[in-house]
């Protein structure tokens, strides 16, 4: 019985030990957003982004879905045909990433190297049949309204410490006599119902909590949904985040015009806090 078994496990050593198929190493290096050159020059704003995410295929074949920069195993060598589908954190969650709808995939020939390893550095640009509504502070005068009941104001702000993007930003102090303010956009004026794709686009850095909502409006109707919250930072640093905007606003389909809106509240008494905006785009088709 004992020689039995000694031959029995010998083949079945050899075929666990069998060599495994060998590897190319592809490096995809994080997003580039780049201006898209058939629309003009300050139609997009400021090409701020956090596209972190790369739906990616090899000839047609969907490898997965990764956080970049991402280093991936491939089966193969020779050219190789690959996609890569822009990926966000929709409204700032990791857990729930998603094709963002209104940037275009990079496409490339790839030649792939056993026991090697490849650069893959993509680009993406917005396709320019959408539209986009913007407050970037740039203008002399801002297109918010600041709601009844407010003691704090959003004023234009260009302190080199913070300022990253043309001239100013808007910036808002919060302490014990100022610490309340609603601000509504008067830029928008509708967005598109029907399950269509709408997104609201934003750079923030925070030391108090802000909360957005969406106002709609119109037809004898008024509709207040409070909805993302920006939670403060500890240590604030500038943020993009994605809040999508699509189930509220075309929930809200017998008002036909809509606004966005930051609504913030001194989050500790006896503390003075701030909240900085800028380049803030509601995005449609």
């Amino acid at each position: 019985m004992k020689r039995f078994y000694i031959l029995f496990i010998i083949p079945f050593l050899f075929t666990c030990a069998k060599k495994q198929p060998e590897a190319s190493w592809l490096i995809v290096e994080p997003w580039e957003l780049i201006a898209n050159p058939d629309v003009g020059p300050n139609d997009h704003g400021a090409l701020t982004h956090n596209v972190t995410e790369a739906f990616i295929s090899m000839d047609g074949q969907l490898l997965g879905a990764f956080s970049l920069p991402a280093k991936i195993p491939v089966i193969g060598e020779g050219s190789h045909s690959f996609i890569l589908i822009p990926g966000v954190k929709n409204n700032g969650i990791s857990a729930t990433k998603r094709r963002y709808p209104f940037l275009q995939q990079y496409s490339a020939s790839i030649e792939l190297f056993k026991d090697d390893t490849v650069v893959m550095a993509p680009t993406t640009m917005y396709y320019k049949e959408l539209t986009f509504k913007i407050e970037d502070f740039e203008d002399a005068t801002m297109d918010f309204e600041e709601g009844s009941g407010s003691t704090a104001s959003l004023v234009k702000g260009d302190d080199a410490q913070y300022l990253q993007w043309g001239n100013s930003y808007g910036e808002i102090q919060l302490n014990d006599s100022n610490s309340l303010l609603s601000i509504v956009s008067e830029f928008v004026g509708s967005m598109p119902k029907q399950g269509a794709e709408v997104y609201l686009e934003l750079d923030f850095l925070n030391t108090n909590s802000v909360l957005t909502s969406v106002i709609s409006y119109g037809n004898g109707t008024y509709h207040d949904d409070p909805y993302i919250q920006l939670n403060p930072q500890d240590n604030p640093v500038w943020k993009h985040i994605y809040i999508d905007l699509k189930e509220i606003v075309s929930t809200r389909s017998t008002s036909p015009f809509n606004e966005v809106s930051f609504n913030m509240t001194l989050d500790e008494e006896g503390t003075n806090k701030f909240v900085l905006l800028d380049n803030i785009k509601v995005i449609h088709l």
